[in-house]
């Protein structure tokens, strides 16, 4: 997308690009994208990177970091993007990663003052999230979640 004449129609309006038409993006990571509500490059660019990757990550759908890096690396600088491999290495790496950090720090601030609130506060939040307990999830530097009892009792088949 170096090409100024494919820029040019970008920026007219006259050529629509496609999740899959960014740099270090795919189909998989289109369709990926598409599970947790963005379907376009404009829905991407306004959520952004660091959020885009968040709603992945709580929605199941990926943990690997490279996902963030080739986000960032998608997004900036627009339309030509950045090899996800730079951004991994270069000096982006530790903002997005203490972004990552100070965001779901702050989640599982609310989870616990929502698991100690009264019961129906609660599960008001859970139905918002599809009704399944989400949980708490893992970032560098942090050790690796444990089940404490926290996740729900898993369904038995019945077996008549």
């Amino acid at each position: 997308m170096r090409n100024s004449k494919i820029r040019r129609r970008i920026a007219a309006g006259k050529l629509r690009l496609r999740i899959r038409d960014l740099r270090n993006l795919g189909p998989r990571s289109e369709a990926m994208l598409e599970s947790v509500g963005i379907s376009s490059v404009e829905a991407l660019r306004q959520r952004g990177a660091l959020e885009a990757y968040l709603t992945l990550r709580r929605a199941g759908v990926t943990r690997s970091l490279n996902a963030l890096w080739a986000l960032a690396g998608a997004l900036e600088p627009w339309p030509e993007g950045t090899a996800w491999q730079e951004v991994a290495g270069g000096d982006e790496r530790l903002p997005l990663l203490m972004a990552v950090e100070a965001r779901e720090k702050a989640r599982r601030e609310v989870m616990d003052a929502l698991s100690e609130s009264p019961a129906p506060a609660r599960r008001r939040m859970e139905r918002r999230k599809g009704g399944a307990f989400e949980a708490e999830a893992w970032a560098p530097g942090l050790p690796f979640p444990t089940d404490s009892g926290n996740s729900p009792p898993q369904k038995r088949k019945n077996r008549r």
